[in-house]
């Protein structure tokens, strides 16, 4: 109900201001398709189509204790990476009002560090842990509203929306298995974990930028805000070790509250030419305030910092394509991962329902 109250407001909003307070925009395609950064308003143009297909490579080598120190993970053996697929749909119902939806596809892998346990009774078991996270993400819906004038120097840019639980989120029955048996008391217990990607509730997406232009050099700024809009249940697997080395399973059902959280972004734009833009960004990110239920008491989740530096490029390879590149370096956290990663995005724009 929320949701549709939020995107109703958006729809109004739009209608409120007319159309012809964009008198002065360009109305062919060629123009509009190759219109640089720097002169770019923060929502699409009306009846312009846009779809975004990103890849992230991110290598997890580093990671943030409570207290902020840097952990190497490559040093104790726990390094990884992970795969990151976006996928985004975008349409200017005006030249001010577009609507939106986006959602991913993650996979990851985490392996802790080998464990080996002697006993009194002349055992040797080596204990191996990987938990693998995978699966399409939440759907992500969201109606943005900006400034309705002809962008020249100063824009503002208004988004709304939610995360729609579309996504499996109950974790999957592990997969564990005993490997490398010498003897009765001598074998490797490899445990496996299957995890989902989707939150399992509802949650709140609220956002909001400025744009500053001067000349080829343009200051953005905005920030992201997600919050749970309720509790949510999920399952945790048990398991138990047989005699004839195989394991059993149960599962139990447990409450928790999503942390919410914040990221607050800040960069400086170059318009080299009319194709090519460089830009420097800042980010800082922000997660805490939620529980999660362990035997029938709740328990704080971690919060969680991570600030990154982000150099940017932005290649237009024809007037419907365009390159997005982004590397990520961490400078800065707690409670956190701290991954270097890569991130390279294909837009492709176009308007389906103009005909010059």
């Amino acid at each position: 109900m929320k949701t549709r109250l939020i995107l109703l407001l958006f729809s109004s909003l739009a209608l409120f201001y007319p159309a012809n307070g964009q008198t002065s925009v360009p109305r062919d395609k060629y123009t509009l398709l190759t219109m640089p950064y720097n002169k770019r308003p923060l929502t699409l143009y009306k009846g312009q189509f846009q779809f975004n297909a990103g890849y992230k490579f991110a290598i997890r080598s580093r990671s943030y204790d409570k207290d902020g120190n840097l952990v190497i993970l490559k040093d104790i053996g726990t390094a990884s990476v992970y795969h990151y697929y976006f996928f985004e749909m975008k349409y200017g119902i005006t030249s001010f009002f577009e609507l939106s939806a986006q959602t991913n596809y993650m996979k990851r892998g985490v392996r802790e560090v080998t464990e080996n346990y002697f006993t009194s009774a002349a055992e040797n078991i080596n204990v191996t842990t990987v938990t693998e996270t995978k699966g399409i993400g939440d759907i992500l819906v969201l109606g943005s509203l900006r400034l309705p004038v002809t962008y020249k120097w100063f824009d503002v840019r208004a988004s709304g929306g939610a995360f729609i639980p579309s996504a499996k989120y109950e974790p999957e029955q592990p997969t564990h298995k005993v490997s490398n048996i010498t003897a009765a008391s001598a074998f490797t217990v490899d445990y496996h974990f299957n995890n989902k990607t989707g939150y399992g509730v509802p949650v709140w997406f609220l956002s909001g930028a400025a744009k500053f232009t001067l000349s080829r050099f343009s200051l953005e700024a905005d920030f992201r805000y997600r919050k749970p809009m309720d509790e949510g249940s999920n399952i945790r697997w048990d398991q138990e070790l047989t005699a004839d080395k195989t394991f059993a399973y149960s599962s139990t059902s447990y409450q928790y509250l999503l942390n919410s959280s914040y990221d607050i972004n800040a960069a400086l734009y170059f318009q080299a030419n009319g194709w090519f833009n460089i830009s420097l960004n800042s980010g800082y990110f922000h997660s805490g305030g939620g529980w999660t239920e362990f035997w029938g008491d709740k328990y704080k989740n971690r919060e969680e910092d991570l600030f990154v530096i982000e150099p940017r490029l932005e290649i237009q390879i024809s007037p419907s394509l365009t390159i997005y590149e982004v590397a990520g370096f961490p400078v800065g956290g707690k409670n956190i991962d701290g991954p270097f990663y890569l991130f390279m995005t294909i837009s492709y724009n176009n308007f389906p329902f103009f005909r010059k």
